[in-house]
């Protein structure tokens, strides 16, 4: 039988549960994205010279940008030095190529020990059986929860199963230059309509020629469809294209207007990838992205930025913004040392001296003790309080929040992919935003109808 997963409703109680909201050798780290690596596994061999227990080497793979993999570096090298028994190897690729590689060394029979799974990705892997199920080591003690929300675990549990766990909480967001905002003259809303942000980057451009990025990528098509009160996979599977035109024609007219980045210059200056994105060099004056972004996006620039709730539609029925976790921790269930694995996971998650290291760049931690010391510690420090608006955030977020959508159904990743493309031929007049949606309903129906049958 199918495994479903149970559904998160985190809301406006959010902001007081949950936050106030294989193993590959290392090799030189570069900052475009591709595989990187470095481990400290020499050091943690050292200190084990002379013991006659041999190390356990556990292998660790995340996506993410050079900030995080510093970060996590940082933290694993601090537990190696508590657990001389212990190595553990660290490798990171962008997310654009971390789920291929993913799915190849899962489909080989050596998926890392440790892996950072999302929540559009665990139905599949564990549809699949490809995660170790760690209710055991939530029984045993291995995980301590005490300080953690039942709705966390429950966010990684699939009939009845635990096997995510979940590193922190995020929600999407709108970044925007301060200095540039300020040197035209506007105010940034809290959560602006997207007409008031189409009238905003009119002004910003008039002032200071500084052009604008509209997000086309299925983040925003999800956010106008849970607008009109919709799930987008479910109005694809519907065949029903009425939300998802009006997102190509919210891209049309954003594209149209002189404003906007061009194309051609969005292939160059990647928005996805943290260290090409055009509001790095202010090419643009904005970005759409997730809270847990911030750091790393902020340390990308060298410049604080301002964060706002993101757009939302004029008509909206509802909130679209919503709480998710921003991501898990898994063990593989080919993992030949599952209970060390969940140790780390365990210490990863409750440390306050790790955390501290990670400075909530994986989000807003899960453990209320955890966030709590690192507010504080955050506060006192002049280069580290601008990290306290994230917390800040989550907090009014969930005071509008609306209940997450359920997890992506077999397909969406196909159907997510084939959107770009037409998304891209709407930017190049290619197509009309009317006849997009209904063309696009239909390949992508047909795509989700034939995941289902796998």
């Amino acid at each position: 039988m199918k495994k479903r997963l149970t559904a998160v409703v985190m809301t406006a109680s959010l902001a007081v549960g949950l936050t106030a909201c294989g193993g590959q050798e290392a090799g030189n780290t570069d900052v475009s994205g591709s595989v990187s690596t470095e481990t400290s596994a020499d050091t943690a061999l050292e200190s084990t010279e002379g013991d006659n227990k041999e190390p356990v080497t556990l292998s660790l793979y995340f996506w993410g940008n050079q900030t995080r993999n510093d970060l996590t570096q940082q933290a694993v090298d601090l537990y190696m030095s508590e657990h001389s028994d212990v190595i553990i190897n660290v490798e990171f690729t962008d997310w654009s190529g971390y789920w291929d590689k993913l799915a190849a060394t899962t489909s080989g029979g050596n998926m890392p020990d440790i892996v950072q799974m999302d929540y559009g990705y665990l139905n599949q892997y564990t549809s699949s059986n490809s995660l170790y199920d760690m209710t055991e080591f939530l029984n045993d003690g291995t995980i301590d929860t005490a300080d953690i929300a039942s709705s966390v675990i429950e966010s990684g549990s699939v009939d009845g199963g635990f096997y995510a766990f979940s590193l922190g909480s995020n929600v999407p967001c709108f970044l925007y230059d301060m200095e540039i905002v300020k040197n035209a003259g506007v105010e940034i809303k809290e959560q602006m309509t997207l007409e008031e942000f189409y009238d905003v980057c009119e002004t910003i451009y008039e002032k200071t020629g500084v052009k604008t990025y509209f997000d086309g990528g299925v983040n925003m098509a999800t956010n106008i469809c849970r607008a009109d009160g919709k799930y987008i996979w479910d109005e694809v599977s519907a065949g029903e294209a009425s939300s998802l035109t009006k997102f190509f024609a919210y891209v049309d007219k954003f594209q149209q207007a002189e404003f906007s980045i061009s194309p051609e210059i969005l292939v160059e200056k990647n928005p996805d990838v943290v260290e090409s994105k055009p509001i790095l060099d202010q090419t643009t004056w904005n970005d759409f992205a997730h809270s847990n972004q911030y750091i790393s996006i902020a340390s990308a620039c060298g410049r604080e930025l301002g964060i706002s709730m993101y757009p939302t539609t004029g008509d909206a029925a509802v909130n679209p913004l919503f709480l998710k976790p921003s991501q898990f921790f898994s063990i593989a269930s080919t993992s030949e040392h599952p209970k060390e694995a969940a140790e780390f996971i365990n210490w990863f998650v409750n440390s306050v001296e790790c955390n501290e290291i990670l400075g909530g760049e994986r989000g807003v931690p899960v453990n209320s003790k955890v966030r709590d010391a690192l507010k504080e510690t955050m506060a006192k420090s002049e280069e580290t309080a601008v990290n306290v608006k994230i917390y800040e955030y989550i907090d009014s977020a969930a005071g509008v929040a609306t209940p997450i959508d359920p997890p992506n159904p077999a397909g969406s990743t196909e159907a997510g992919t084939l959107l770009t493309t037409y998304v891209e031929n709407v930017r190049y007049g290619k197509i009309t935003p009317e006849d997009a949606g209904q063309k696009y309903i239909e390949e992508a129906k047909g795509i989700m109808e034939e995941a289902a049958k796998n």
